[in-house]
């Protein structure tokens, strides 16, 4: 239904019967409009309903609409109806700058209405040509809502009108609700938009993260980019002395890509600064081309039919964009669409940097994995090497650790022996002879002992594991009970909390809780009582044994010599050893997969552990 004008009215009708027609006229075109607006999901199909609906319902005989240009200081038709094509010409576009009616009404946000051409060519003179010989009135609406201005929608009817209140009011409202749906449309489209690009996004880290195969995941993302974000797409990487390689090339017709294979062997991309590809991987800096025109292709040279492949390639609007691993170009994505109707934006450039980010860390990784790759097989021949080379040492060691043990022994033995002699013949005054005679004893003792320590600190390694079930509280039971008649003086309080079966070698751990425990004896003996605690913790995958005394302890700095061969932390002067003892824990411990750990706070008692697994190693 056409609106009519006030000066449609019959004589015949009142005022108010007129005016109460003609509200009702509009609230039904109103009605009309809203519908057919409702029903548009995107900005191009509001702007269709109003091309093809609103504008007819409005009672004009032709219209447009304007939306802001990319630049930004412009106007452009989006859509149209009624208009000679020939009228157009120099219209499709308005700079912000030029004084016309639609201009106007978007940069002052109001309305304008000329309800004769007279008027219209008096207040806006660059009218006077396309209205040449023309009559009627003109309509300039702003599409706002609220703050917001989206574009105006500009209406020519062929008669001259006179707009009352009414007719503006309805006008302007009914322009409102056509910004209103097309605002509605663009931020759905926003929003699908956006969450395509989300989804697509999760795809291609999906597709990156499953494999390392430089390859196969780089044609993974190209397939994905093809037909979403492109006709075709191609993904350069550098190779070393020679020109930028396509090692993945897409397109959305498959007979097509054999011919973009040929063209990228035949027109081989080089490094330079002349070559598109090119200037982006040297700088870094993507680049967009938004439209390519016919006469582009014009400027081509013709040598070697170069410009009849290139417009078989129908590049239309291309996006080339780094590839980035750690700040550094590792490849180069290019995209290009063969229609000007899907023609690359900022965004769709901002959104080809995210999915090129992503594609380099891949190539970066990937590079990084066949390098690991090269490196642990050669590190894995380094190994094997000095494996063979530890073992043949180590066999080698201790077959001199047990060699000179077992030499060692007979002439310690005489030393003691015949110190011994000598001292029974000693005179019982001569005190001087018979302190010197004590001094090589005890030196002979120490190193008988310390031969000893070497002798088991060397075999420890060697014999296989015996594993049974040992019950730790009755071994410790036991030992404490020995260590307890060997110091008849001492006063020594054991608290041996439960302690549970462990799977291990009965010897080995045997030796482990007897170095422990007389360690505990040997620095609490200027403690009266001395207090030694043994107690375990079991957890699901190990059993841990701690041993506690009130003794001297030792400087926790120095915490890791403690296990060291011949390291003391104590002058034998002071406490009397070799330096092997928590050697031979360590290495026995270790020997049943366990650890073993110490702590002190210096002057205030020790605390020696160790730990088992659940599950003793062979």
């Amino acid at each position: 239904m056409a609106v009519t004008s006030s000066n449609d009215s019959t004589g015949a009708e009142t005022d108010g019967h007129r005016a109460e027609s003609r509200a009702a006229a509009f609230v039904h075109t109103w009605g009309r409009v809203t519908d057919a607006l409702g029903s548009a999901t995107t900005p191009e199909g509001v702007i269709d309903v109003v091309v093809q609906e609103a504008i007819r319902e409005l009672g004009a005989d032709a219209g447009s609409v304007f939306l802001p240009a990319e630049d930004g200081l412009s106007l452009e038709i989006r859509g149209s109806t009624g208009y000679d094509e020939r009228r157009l010409d120099g219209w499709q576009r308005l700079p912000l700058s030029r004084h016309t009616p639609t201009t106007d009404a978007f940069l002052h946000r109001r309305p304008v209405f000329l309800e004769t051409v007279e008027d219209a060519v008096r207040a806006y003179p660059c009218l006077g040509t396309v209205l040449s010989g023309v009559t009627g009135s003109l309509v300039s609406l702003p599409l706002t809502v609220r703050d917001d201005i989206l574009g105006t929608l500009a209406l020519t009817f062929s008669q001259e009108r006179t707009f009352d209140d009414l007719d503006r009011t309805f006008l302007t409202s009914l322009a409102g609700g056509c910004a209103q749906a097309l605002q509605r449309s663009a931020a759905l489209a926003a929003s699908e938009q956006l969450n395509d690009r989300l989804t697509f996004l999760a795809d291609v880290s999906g597709v990156l993260s499953t494999s390392l195969d430089l390859d196969r995941t780089l044609a993974s993302v190209a397939r994905l980019t093809v037909p979403r974000l492109a006709d075709w797409c191609v993904i350069y990487l550098p190779v070393e002395g020679g020109p930028l390689e396509p090692v993945t090339v897409m397109h959305q017709d498959p007979a097509m890509v054999e011919f973009l294979l040929d063209f990228t062997r035949r027109y081989p991309t080089h490094t330079t600064p002349d070559s598109g590809i090119g200037r982006v991987y040297l700088t870094g800096e993507p680049e967009l081309v938004p439209t390519i025109p016919d006469e582009a292709y014009d400027q081509l040279p013709t040598e070697n039919g170069y410009r009849d492949d290139v417009r078989r390639l129908q590049l239309r609007t291309v996006l080339t964009v780094p590839m980035k691993a750690a700040g550094h170009v590792v490849g180069v994505l290019g995209m290009a669409r063969s229609s000007l109707d899907r023609a690359y934006t900022e965004d769709d450039l901002a959104f080809a940097l995210q999915v090129a980010g992503r594609a380099g860390k891949a190539v970066e990784n990937a590079r990084l994995h066949r390098s690991l790759d090269a490196l642990n097989a050669h590190l894995e021949e380094r190994v094997q090497q000095r494996t063979e080379a530890l073992v043949a040492a180590n066999r080698d060691l201790q077959a001199f650790a047990h060699s000179a043990s077992h030499d060692l022994r007979t002439p310690i033995r005489h030393i003691a022996s015949f110190a011994e002699l000598l001292a029974r013949r000693l005179p019982v005054e001569d005190e001087r002879s018979r302190s010197a005679l004590t001094q090589i004893e005890t030196a002979a003792r120490r190193l008988s002992d310390t031969v000893d320590g070497l002798l088991m600190l060397s075999t420890s390694g060697q014999q296989p594991l015996s594993v049974v079930a040992v019950d730790l509280d009755a071994l410790t039971h036991t030992i404490t009970a020995e260590l307890s008649a060997d110091h008849p003086g001492r006063v020594i309080e054991w608290v041996v909390r439960p302690l549970p079966t462990v799977l291990g070698d009965a010897s080995l751990l045997t030796l482990v809780l007897q170095n422990l425990l007389g360690n505990a004896v040997k620095y609490t003996r200027e403690c009266t009582p001395a207090v030694i605690t043994v107690e375990a913790a079991t957890s699901a995958d190990e059993v841990a044994v701690t041993v506690r005394d009130n003794g001297v302890g030792f400087d926790p700095d120095y915490a890791h010599k403690l296990f060291v061969p011949f390291a003391r932390l104590h002058s034998p002067d002071s406490f009397a050893g070799t330096g092997l003892g928590l050697a031979n824990v360590r290495r026995m411990v270790e020997r049943h997969g366990g650890r073993v750990w110490a702590h002190s706070g210096g002057g205030t008692g020790a605390l020696f552990g160790f730990t088992l697994p659940v599950v003793a190693q062979r």
